[in-house]
């Protein structure tokens, strides 16, 4: 090899991948092998700060989610007055309900209680008065 190597091959050499050209280029060029040397004391470097440095201890509890107690007692308060007024509303329409049934009812009985037609009832009144 009579040009440097590139930073991916320094790269690749670093993390396992040896070829067999890229040893003898490195025997061969002092700046490869300087660049390299570089490459592996940042690496040693770094990975002596992470034994050396303290791992903070996490907690991996899982956080319950919950809604805030004033959020739970609008929503009971909220319910308390509405349900009445609702139950109130209801029972004020089945009343109302009830009294057009009634009055309906009776019409029809007036209406069946009748022995003659309507339209007869001049009549039915001249021959009571007859027989009087």
């Amino acid at each position: 090899m009579n040009s440097h190597l590139s930073l991916e091959e320094i790269y690749q050499w670093l993390s396992g991948e040896r070829r067999e050209e890229v040893e003898e280029h490195f025997h061969e060029c002092p700046a490869c092998e300087a660049e390299m040397q570089q490459f592996q004391n940042a690496l040693a470097g770094f990975r002596i700060s992470l034994e050396q440095s303290p791992v903070p201890a996490v907690s991996y509890s899982r956080a319950r989610q919950t809604l805030p107690r004033w959020v739970l007692a609008t929503a009971a308060l909220a319910l308390m007055v509405v349900a009445p007024v609702y139950w109130n509303a209801r029972q004020q329409r089945a009343a109302e309900q009830s009294k057009t049934d009634e009055l309906l009812l009776e019409r029809v009985n007036a209406g069946l209680s009748r022995t003659v037609p309507p339209s007869m009832e001049p009549l039915m009144q001249l021959i009571s008065k007859e027989e009087q």
